[in-house]
């Protein structure tokens, strides 16, 4: 038996199979079943809560989940919203005394060692590529839309990866 197979139930059957026969009038089921209508609301909702667990928790920040996450948002059929990673161009290399070269931190041209502190923190990750077909001419919408991107990305990345949106055509 799967997992799935434990929340599925149909009150209309379950109340004709707990009733006794003699006591299976139509007046009587329809009665019943409008004593279970709230119950029934209830367990609706469930399952859509059910259901939308399921899918946050097989989906992660990596760039393929994220990009299908996305793309089953916004984009359902076309499937055109992608995400790129930003290639770094850190000049900081670390070598050890095993390796025979100068021990630290130091930038090719050799100018200097650099702390920790002055690493570039205005460098994204990685960037949303969204067609321009999204881009509202309403200011208001268009900040709508960028917030239920940005609170599905922020909801899924990894805490300390930045990004940024761009529009494609």
């Amino acid at each position: 038996m799967t997992i799935n197979n434990v929340y599925i139930v149909d009150f209309s059957a379950l109340i004709k199979l707990v009733l006794p026969t003699f006591l299976r009038q139509v007046k009587r089921l329809a009665y019943l079943n409008s004593l279970l209508k709230p119950l029934k609301e209830h367990y609706n909702g469930f399952v859509t809560y059910k259901d939308d667990a399921i899918y946050r928790v097989s989906h992660n920040g990596s760039i393929t989940l994220l990009q299908k996450v996305l793309n089953d948002a916004f984009d359902d059929t076309e499937r055109r919203i992608y995400i790129r990673n930003v290639q770094r161009n850190d000049s900081l290399r670390i070598y050890t005394e095993a390796a025979s070269k100068e021990v630290g931190v130091y930038t090719p041209a050799k100018k200097a060692l650099r702390s920790s502190f002055s690493f570039d923190t205005e460098t994204v990750d990685f960037i949303v590529h969204i067609p321009i077909e999204y881009q509202d001419a309403n200011e208001l919408l268009l900040n709508k839309f960028l917030l239920k991107v940005r609170s599905q990305v922020d909801y899924y990345k990894l805490f300390a990866k930045k990004y940024k949106i761009e529009w494609i055509e």
